[in-house]
């Protein structure tokens, strides 16, 4: 049977991917055909600065105290901006350092009392009927029955977030492929002023619309026989406001499809 994955040299789908392509089809398939990636910025290496704390935190033994958790942070929050390539504008570095700081002063009461996690970031491959490459990814936090998804925020959420809902969707029903068994899915979010955990509700409705978007993809991709014949198939909406923050994406749809 014809594989257009494997025509397009797409080896796997991620909830990153998919989210991409349920937000515009072309920035999709920008990001999984032709592999155009965007620069990092200060808030992505805040968010994995804090994340990567916590699963330190919670997995390492012994337990750190707050002052040991925020210097973990800010050191590691520090050296991906060193490591980075990008140059960015020192007030954004120093904004985010703050953000780092106060996230992790307000999740460490809380997260420090939290049971160790059976893993951190522990991957997942995901097969899906009709689709010929897995969904891979990489729990945050998994638990008996549960698995949590980290996120950090400059400002305080009052409910899950869709993209963020996909993501875990895709996690929950790793786990229950696996061992048979839903487990529920949880959402914490961090801010400067404290955090919010929401589980996921809906399960089913998230479930259709991970099998609905991997369909969507492959056939997308079933209908094209060359990358040209692709770009000809999706037409870029820059009125939406996700193009104003990838420029690397927008140049590349402006250059590959008719504009």
């Amino acid at each position: 049977m014809d594989n257009p994955f494997a025509r397009f040299g797409v080896e796997h789908l991620s909830a990153t991917s998919m989210n991409q392509f349920r937000a515009d089809p072309a920035l999709g398939i920008l990001y999984l055909v032709y592999k155009i990636r965007e620069q990092g910025s200060p808030a992505m290496h805040r968010g994995s600065a804090v994340d990567e704390t916590i699963g330190a935190l919670l997995s390492d033994e012994p337990s750190m105290d707050k002052s040991s958790a925020c210097n973990l942070a800010t050191r590691t929050y520090d050296a991906l901006i060193n490591k980075t390539d990008e140059v960015y504008a020192q007030h954004a570095i120093a904004k985010e350092r703050d953000v780092v700081i106060a996230c992790m002063q307000r999740c460490y009461p809380i997260m420090n009392d939290w049971d160790k996690p059976l893993s951190y970031q522990q991957p997942i491959n995901l097969s899906l009927q009709g689709i010929e490459i897995p969904i891979i990814g990489y729990i945050d936090l998994c638990y008996p029955g549960e698995v949590r998804e980290l996120k950090t925020s400059s400002k305080r959420r009052r409910s899950i977030i869709d993209d963020h809902a996909f993501q875990v969707s895709t996690y929950a029903m790793a786990i229950r492929q696996e061992s048979g068994v839903w487990p529920s899915a949880v959402l914490d979010y961090i801010c400067p002023t404290g955090m919010e955990s929401f589980q996921l509700k809906n399960g089913n409705q998230w479930v259709k619309r991970v099998i609905d978007t991997a369909n969507s993809i492959r056939s997308l991709l079933a209908s094209a026989s060359t990358e040209a014949e692709l770009c000809q198939l999706v037409q870029p909406d820059f009125s939406k406001a996700l193009w104003r923050y990838r420029p690397n994406s927008r140049a590349a749809a402006k250059s590959l499809f008719e504009c």
